[in-house]
């Protein structure tokens, strides 16, 4: 599939429709599942999610029969950090992102309807079919369509700032729940950002499968904690504080060496002249 998608850079009009598709494809779907209720919901998500992609497939072919350039969905530079370093680096930052941004789920209040949904993905169903849904397929095809096709197609258009905010807002909407679109949106900047430094599909992948799995091992290990329940619900309010403050200069402190040691895409372009 790679060898007709790389040829393809979505316009904004385009990555809106994927979104559209990807909501067409949760309608189609939920409707099987009204007849067919047993069915795992790794393999509902990679049908839903298949639709977007495979327009991206077909929209590539047209594109390299009529002599589009190609612009490579993976090709990762990390500057002058190595490859274990920078990884490193991206794992910390999502982590305490995800710790910093934490309170902005509140700021819409949470639907008795989705938190039956995460509670059914979370909570009820079969762990090995959370792990392949959640944890493996949602990084891997998220970020091929959200950084891999959208992002990457909305740089070779628009300013970098520009195109990562698209990019990131497309990417909250796509999870078409409000609770969530605050830190998905947040989250997504990051993801954005490091795709734009590194042009590595495997760092975003990584960092998604992070913080998917982390979502996943805390809610088996503390069933009894709702969805809803932040950590500043669970730990005192000191040690709260101080774990937020800590995160915070943690991740400022991470984002600028990741600035400083990465090489920029314009830089990397000229050396590679």
């Amino acid at each position: 599939m790679n060898q007709y998608l790389k040829f393809y850079k979505p316009t904004l009009g385009h990555a809106w429709l994927m979104v559209a598709l990807v909501l067409v494809g949760s309608v189609v779907i939920g409707g099987i599942g009204l007849f067919w209720r047993e069915v795992p919901q790794s393999l509902t998500y990679f049908l839903m999610m298949m639709i977007p992609l495979l327009w991206c497939w077909w929209m590539g072919r047209q594109a390299e029969a009529a002599g589009i350039r190609p612009l490579a969905i993976h090709q990762p530079h990390y500057g002058k950090l190595p490859a274990w370093g920078f990884f490193a680096l991206i794992a910390i930052a999502l982590v305490t992102l995800s710790f910093v941004i934490e309170p902005t789920a509140s700021f819409i209040p949470m639907p008795d309807s989705i938190k039956a949904i995460f509670e059914a993905a979370f909570v009820n169903s079969p762990l090995w079919d959370m792990i392949i849904s959640t944890c493996i397929l949602a990084p891997l095809l998220e970020e091929l369509l959200c950084r891999g096709m959208v992002l990457r197609g909305l740089l070779t258009r628009m300013k970098p700032g520009r195109a990562i905010f698209w990019s990131a807002l497309i990417f909250a909407v796509m999870h078409m729940n409000p609770w969530q679109s605050i830190p998905a949106f947040l989250i997504g900047l990051l993801l954005g950002w490091v795709y734009w430094r590194t042009h590595s599909l495997w760092a975003t992948i990584f960092m998604h499968f992070l913080n998917n799995s982390l979502s996943t091992f805390l809610s088996r290990v503390f069933p009894d904690v709702t969805i809803e329940t932040s950590w500043r619900d669970m730990l005192p309010p000191n040690l709260y504080w101080i774990c937020y403050a800590a995160a915070f200069v943690l991740l400022v402190v991470t984002i600028y060496i990741l600035h400083e040691k990465t090489v920029s895409p314009q830089v990397q372009n000229q050396l590679e002249a």
